[in-house]
């Protein structure tokens, strides 16, 4: 696993030997060989469908997005950057990248995460910016912990922002700017400024376009490739065209910047209906009042089998679920301690379809 110590090697931005910051040796052995792949890290991803691949994005694209984020949200010299999350993930390498191009101070917070400590430790540290996960904001939240006076500054990513959150964060004093990007983006591609924006600004240097209601992006700061494994075989694949990448994300376009609707891998058929997993989702978080995960499976007779997976106890599934149209009606509901989640908190899909499928 990359560390930070590795990032801040002298040569680290001049070496061409590619790097892969999860630490998987075979993948690190085969990439050594592929000429496409120098000057480039690869980042695992396990993206919202919960299928398991790597990012290659080349460091020239990673410093560009940096420079745009520096330029978009001021960043000086001044500035002291609080990196939380892991550098093995673009958003933590991000945080690191922008300090480097800023010349300005950066402090990690080393400890295991925990809301009370890390506000604490941007009081003492007189931290002005920071970039954390929807997980984070809502442990904030429920703490009832304001904000360290001096943070100018949260970008919020790796997962969807409810207005619920944003609002009951905002009214503790912490400074939100909901973000939206992926890893193959290199990091957000549009951001608020000032956290009170109906749509997304999108940040100067990408351009952005609707292919059958899905966004499609260009950029600089955009992926090189997909490395995918089968059978213990990697293979490099190419998704751009004409340097355009087509997302999964549903999006409108507007003058002042984006709106996400959702994922288009997350509607699927049910017995000839089209059901959105997302909007049903929070539809049972709301009733459970917990973390949920919604998974779909494919049948024959129902064309998909869905799963609902959720955190501790909620008396109101079978009531609930007697009440819906046919469709959205769950096959099975599972009560968890502890839902599975990545290393950003974003609840892990791929672990949360293995217990089905097990």
């Amino acid at each position: 696993m990359v560390t930070l110590d590795d990032l801040l090697l002298p040569d680290f931005w001049e070496s061409d030997a590619p790097l892969v910051m999860d630490g998987d040796a075979a993948l690190q052995a085969w990439a050594k060989s592929q000429r496409e792949l120098q000057g480039h890290l690869l980042f695992r991803s396990s993206g919202s469908a919960g299928l398991l691949k790597w990012i290659a994005l080349s460091k020239s694209a990673l410093w560009w997005s940096a420079e745009r984020v520096v330029d978009y949200l001021k960043i000086t010299s001044e500035d002291a950057l609080v990196l939380v999350l892991p550098v093995h993930h673009v958003g933590g390498f991000g945080l690191v990248a922008r300090a480097q191009v800023a010349h300005c101070c950066f402090l990690e917070y080393a400890e295991r995460w925990e809301p009370r400590g890390f506000a604490e430790f941007c009081v003492q540290e007189e931290a002005t910016i920071t970039s954390l996960v929807p997980t984070q904001i809502s442990d904030l939240v429920r703490a009832n912990i304001t904000a360290p006076p001096t943070l100018r500054a949260v970008v919020v990513g790796g997962g969807r922002l409810s207005d619920d959150l944003a609002a009951s964060a905002r009214a503790l004093g912490w400074p939100l700017l909901a973000s939206y990007g992926m890893t193959e983006t290199a990091s957000q591609i549009a951001t608020q400024l000032s956290g009170n924006e109906d749509v997304l600004p999108l940040i100067p240097g990408w351009e952005v376009r609707l292919e059958d209601g899905l966004l499609a992006v260009k950029g600089a700061g955009l992926l090189s490739g997909i490395v995918t494994c089968s059978g213990g075989t990697f293979s490099l694949q190419q998704p751009l065209r004409d340097g355009w990448f087509l997302t999964s994300d549903l999006a409108e376009i507007h003058p002042g910047g984006l709106r996400i609707l959702g994922r288009a891998d997350r509607r699927v058929k049910v017995l000839g209906e089209l059901v959105d997993l997302d909007a049903l989702e929070k539809f049972w978080e709301e009733k459970a009042g917990t973390s949920v995960a919604l998974i779909a499976r494919p049948e024959e007779r129902r064309g998909q089998t869905l799963h609902l997976f959720y955190e501790g106890s909620a008396d109101v599934i079978n009531a609930d679920n007697e009440k819906l149209p046919g469709p959205e009606r769950l096959t099975s509901w599972h009560s968890l301690n502890e839902l599975p989640r990545t290393a950003l908190g974003k609840i892990d899909r791929l672990k949360v379809t293995r217990l089905v499928l097990d």
